[in-house]
């Protein structure tokens, strides 16, 4: 009976000491993608996740977490499925729940992610999440008087709760509203002070009220695969920034050496909010001796939000040379998935000899609002911005760029980009653009 006793402890003792360490190997490697989950180095979540997955397929922990980090790359279908596996396991787990409504919000199935949250609302009546995913839907949704009404209510049900009022000030702030924007974030952070994104969003409404200028020099150096001499521009801009987040105005003066010959030409630039979700970009110029750029210009485009990750425009650009002028209508189409932001554009022209039709499409890699990458390639019919007389000249064209766009710190840009473009007829063009600018 001892022999026995003694083996079936040391039995339990091997079990625990082969037990213990996976545990807490589990454990760390649950805090190290939840650090990178914070760290929003999704990547990482998802090579953690995937590798503790395929001890135990069914861990909850990991596949929540896999399923965040798909979400918050823009990857709502694996997401989804994900959360529909772990749903098929845990019902009636409400955070499982809210998630899902979520992920459908995000995919624009606005009625779908609705029902989802009335039903956690029918399980837990006093569900606040669930609660301000319906505010939040109604905001995406432009039902502006929809989301106050429901945060109206929600003060009556829930008075104590910080996260009510920064929801209004979100709504009166986007509505341009920055007297009750500050009056509801300062109720926020009278009920949780230490708050920081509450903070934030109260200094915004108050720098909201100051201008902010930046000025911008930059460089372009075109060459060729011919002998003649590369074409310089030179280009400045004064960018004055509207109150209130509304938008722009750039005053630009630029001026270009061909052919032995300059030409100048000075002009603005407006870029307006007209309302959440829908804005404006207009510009013109005019030319002096009018040499290569056209006499007047001007472009006008409105641009409007869908489906919460989605935009589309439509526009015209007029030009107006020495000896003829032109109309080019334009249309565009993008979408923000994750870190990037795809568009593609449509240009369409009517001339004597027929009509002439022009594609281009740009990607770009965020890492912040004011930091990125960009590649895009076009084709047909003067695929990008005509600038001087030659461009409007050229009948066919293909191009590829890459480039970037970088703040440093709060105050210094950096602008850089290279254009490989062919002409038909053989003619291929190379072009060196880099700007730097300063916010005061």
């Amino acid at each position: 009976k001892s022999q026995s006793l003694i083996s079936v402890c040391l039995l339990f003792i091997l079990v625990l000491g082969f037990s213990f360490p996976s545990s807490a190997q589990s454990k760390n490697q649950k805090e190290l993608a939840l650090k990178a989950l914070r760290h929003q180095d999704y990547q990482q979540v998802i090579a953690i996740c995937q590798l503790e997955l395929q001890k135990n397929p069914r861990d909850y922990d990991f596949n929540f977490l896999l399923a965040r980090a798909e979400a918050y790359q823009g990857h709502w279908n694996k997401a989804l499925e994900i959360i529909e596996f772990l749903l098929q396991l845990y019902p009636h787990n409400l955070d499982l729940l809210l998630f899902q409504a979520r992920l459908l919000g995000w995919q624009g199935n606005y009625q779908q992610a609705q029902e989802k949250f009335r039903e956690i609302l029918q399980l837990e009546p006093d569900n606040l999440s669930a609660w301000l995913g319906l505010v939040d839907l109604a905001i995406w949704q432009r039902q502006t008087q929809k989301a106050l009404h429901l945060c109206q209510k929600l003060q009556t049900r829930f008075p104590e709760e910080s996260q009510i009022y920064f929801k209004l000030a979100q709504i009166y702030y986007h509505q341009g509203s920055l007297k009750y924007a500050r009056q509801f974030i300062q109720k926020a952070l009278n009920l949780n002070p230490n708050n920081k994104e509450y903070q934030q969003f109260l200094a915004l409404t108050v720098a909201d009220l100051r201008l902010e200028y930046e000025f911008r020099y930059s460089f372009e150096l075109i060459a060729f695969n011919d002998q003649r001499t590369p074409y310089q521009t030179h280009r400045f801009t004064l960018e004055l920034g509207l109150p209130r987040h509304k938008g722009a105005f750039l005053f630009i003066g630029e001026e270009t050496r061909r052919f032995e010959r300059n030409d100048t030409s000075v002009g603005g630039e407006l870029y307006y909010v007209l309302r959440p979700g829908t804005y404006t970009h207009v510009d013109f110029r005019l030319s002096s001796p009018a040499v290569h750029f056209p006499r007047s210009s001007y472009h006008a485009e409105i641009y409007q939000s869908i489906f919460r990750q989605g935009e589309i425009s439509l526009g015209f650009r007029r030009y107006n040379f020495k000896h003829n002028s032109s109309l080019v209508f334009t249309g565009s189409a993008g979408i923000y998935w994750g870190r990037f932001f795809s568009f593609l554009r449509y240009f369409f022209n009517q001339e004597k000899e027929g009509t002439h039709w022009a594609w281009f499409t740009q990607t770009r890699m965020y890492f912040a609002p004011k930091n990125f990458l960009f590649l895009g390639v076009g084709g047909g019919a003067r695929p990008f911005r005509v600038m001087t007389l030659e461009d409007w000249q050229t009948q066919e064209s293909f191009l590829v760029l890459g480039g970037l766009n970088w703040l440093l710190g709060k105050r210094l840009l950096l602008l850089g980009q290279f254009t490989f473009r062919q002409d038909k007829g053989g003619i291929k063009r190379y072009t060196f653009f880099a700007g730097l600018g300063y916010k005061f």
